[in-house]
């Protein structure tokens, strides 16, 4: 890609000495594989210098099938998980006590956590998050 159309300054900050700059963030492993886990902009960094990269904790919590759609965020050095659950999910399976369930299941998720990446608050959503036109969250964090 020589350059975004119309948009000097948007190349300007992604196309630097030749080199295309995706804003992702990711690793090599031993055998030389690339492994992308987030983007540079979403990354919550903790004043102890820690790095967490929101994704990988959103892909764990959503293996959970009360969880519809999560946003992990950093919040007064803390990590803090919005979670819309699946309504019709808790109604099929009679889960009275939604955020109990909710928290229970983050309880459990934490202890396999590093303290560093453990959720500190869980917020319960009663609407779905904002969505672009490509029905991706549109993170506001």
């Amino acid at each position: 890609m020589r350059e975004y159309y119309k948009e000097s300054e948007q190349t300007a900050q992604t196309i630097i000495d030749g080199w295309y700059h995706t804003g992702d963030i990711g690793y090599l492993d031993e055998e030389g594989y690339l492994f992308v886990t987030g983007r540079i902009k979403n990354l919550i960094i903790l004043a102890n210098g820690e790095n967490i990269t929101p994704e990988l904790l959103e892909d764990k919590i959503k293996t959970y099938r009360l969880v519809d759609e999560v946003i992990v965020y950093g919040k007064d050095d803390k990590i803090v998980a919005e979670i819309y659950p699946d309504i019709e999910y808790a109604k099929m399976h009679q889960i009275k006590d939604i955020e109990e369930d909710l928290n229970e299941f983050i309880t459990k998720l934490n202890k396999s956590l590093p303290t560093y990446q453990r959720i500190k608050s869980v917020v319960i959503r009663e609407e779905e998050f904002e969505k672009n036109t490509n029905r991706k969250i549109i993170r506001k964090y």
